[in-house]
């Protein structure tokens, strides 16, 4: 549960913990991710965000075969600069959906954006 996917490893994630519906994610911030200010594009604070947040559902339900983002609200709230940490956590889980929250603060403390997510859980693996 802890891996990083290879699409985590190309926004830049480094680490990934989970377990017990919480999560949490740190991401070291490259020239490609920035945007022309030198910060954290907005979209890989939201993609990082979404990591965190599937995690968290996923290390509640183990039995999940898989996750699908089915809505997500991001609200930025500062830049992002340096070393990004993501948390997430469950907040409700059912048979076929969740709700999880995120996080984001910067490298200097300060909380860059906050995101909410509803998640449908796929039971089963699809047929082949």
């Amino acid at each position: 549960m802890n891996e990083v996917t290879a699409f985590a490893r190309h926004l830049g994630v480094t680490r990934i913990a989970a377990a017990d519906g919480r999560s949490e994610v740190a991401l070291d911030l490259a020239e490609a991710t920035r945007n022309y200010k030198g910060e954290a594009h907005g979209g890989l604070i939201a993609a990082l965000m979404d990591v965190a947040m599937a995690r968290a559902v996923r290390s509640a339900d183990p039995g999940a075969w898989g996750l699908s983002t089915i809505s997500m609200t991001v609200n930025f709230l500062a830049p992002g600069r340096g070393a990004l940490v993501a948390r997430g956590r469950m907040v409700r889980g059912g048979a076929t959906f969740a709700v999880a929250e995120a996080e984001v603060d910067g490298e200097d403390g300060g909380q860059a954006a906050r995101a909410s997510a509803i998640f449908r859980i796929i039971r089963d693996a699809p047929a082949r």
